[in-house]
């Protein structure tokens, strides 16, 4: 059983408190049993895990993310600005939990708590900077934007994921076409669009995106889709199954970079990792295996 001096324990305190208490019964005995020191923290407004982790993230040996993928996204722009970083460890609490999902962590509380006990695989994970920002998951604009803007709070919480899917088939009937100019290393493409997305795990709205996708390779991997309409939709799904982009499907560029600067004709909602914010211009680059997380495994 792996042993530690210091823990902290960030958990959503949005979350409601009979979900929260329950979470933390499952979670707070096993993490005593393994360390000298428990902290927690209760998070109390947005931006409040992303402070703690950055004012006190680099005394702990390990930092465990309790919570969904709006809080895990915090927590890593807190961490990741560290010169002097935690291992990472998440208990998944959220409605999507994409990021848990790349990392193969399990869904029941137990078993994540149990991951983190016994810590069987450790991996060191890319981490992509967005100018100041950062993030582990997933930056888009266009269709992926736009389906995270229209998620009723009030239907997310009683439908779950459900409401993702929802929400994303009433934006794909008036997406709006985006004009965007990447320039990566390798390339510059210049394309009217409904959707680019920047994908480093893999995993949006617990559906699963290509598999092609290895979130410790140094490589963002870049989706530029040009059309809209259902039956693209259902192209870019089905590629999942393969991993690759075939050239049936040349409506979607696929592109693989380390860094890669975005232009956009104007401003618009950027989404990263479930979190909105607005922008026309943003520079990408790779961190290369900058965290180190406890994994469910290592494929």
């Amino acid at each position: 059983m792996a042993r530690f001096s210091d823990i902290l324990l960030i958990c959503n305190g949005k979350a409601g408190q009979g979900t929260l208490e329950v979470l933390l019964k499952d979670a707070v005995p096993p993490l005593l049993d393994i360390c000298s020191n428990l902290i927690i923290h209760k998070t109390k407004e947005k931006g409040d895990a992303e402070r703690v982790c950055k004012e006190t993230g680099s005394q702990y040996e390990l930092v465990v993310i309790m919570g969904g993928d709006g809080t895990i996204h915090e927590s890593i722009n807190g961490l990741s600005a560290l010169k002097e970083r935690p291992m990472v460890g998440i208990l998944p609490g959220g409605t999507c939990n994409d990021f848990a999902r790349s990392l193969h962590i399990p869904m029941n509380i137990g078993q994540a708590v149990r991951l983190i006990t016994e810590r069987p695989f450790e991996k060191e994970i890319d981490i992509v900077r967005a100018g100041e920002r950062y993030f582990s998951n997933f930056w888009g604009t266009g269709l992926v934007s736009q389906t995270s803007d229209n998620i009723d709070v009030g239907s997310k919480s009683v439908l779950g994921k459900l409401s993702y899917y929802i929400s994303a088939f009433q934006s794909i009937k008036d997406s709006p076409i985006l004009n965007v100019k990447v320039t990566t290393e390798d390339d510059v493409v210049e394309e009217e669009v409904v959707m680019l997305l920047v994908a480093n795990g893999r995993s949006i709205g617990s559906n699963p995106l290509p598999t092609c996708i290895s979130i410790d390779d140094g490589l963002m991997d870049i989706y530029v889709v040009k059309k809209s309409g259902f039956p693209l939709l259902k192209e870019f799904l089905v590629i999942k199954s393969t991993g690759n982009i075939s050239d049936e499907y040349d409506d979607i560029m696929h592109i693989q970079a380390k860094e890669a600067h975005i232009e956009l004709g104007q401003n618009e909602k950027l989404d990263m990792d479930g979190e909105l914010y607005e922008g026309s211009r943003q520079s990408l680059k790779v961190l290369p295996k900058h965290l180190r997380f406890v994994v469910g495994s290592t494929e």
